[in-house]
């Protein structure tokens, strides 16, 4: 399979395991316009990642959150002299 079947695929199916497969192989094409839709694919996917790295940070800013709560709650636990 070429390389813009792979990339068009891999994008479509915003398949980050294989854009990374992909990122490391060499880039190979035929013609400029061939070029040219790499390019248009490789923004794409640009875009998929940039995406994929917003929802992470955020996922991480709520770990951390809970984490703080979490550590708020043991510590009021230790000073409930109800038992």
């Amino acid at each position: 399979m070429s390389y813009l079947s792979e990339l068009k695929i891999a994008v479509i199916n915003e398949d980050l395991k294989k854009l990374e497969e992909l990122s490391k192989k060499e880039l190979s094409f035929f013609s400029l316009e061939e070029a040219k839709e790499i390019q248009a694919f490789i923004k794409k996917a640009v875009e998929i990642l940039e995406k994929e790295k917003k929802k992470t940070a955020l996922n991480m800013q709520k770990i951390k959150k809970l984490q703080k709560f979490n550590l708020k709650k043991e510590r009021c636990k230790s000073f409930d002299f109800k038992a």
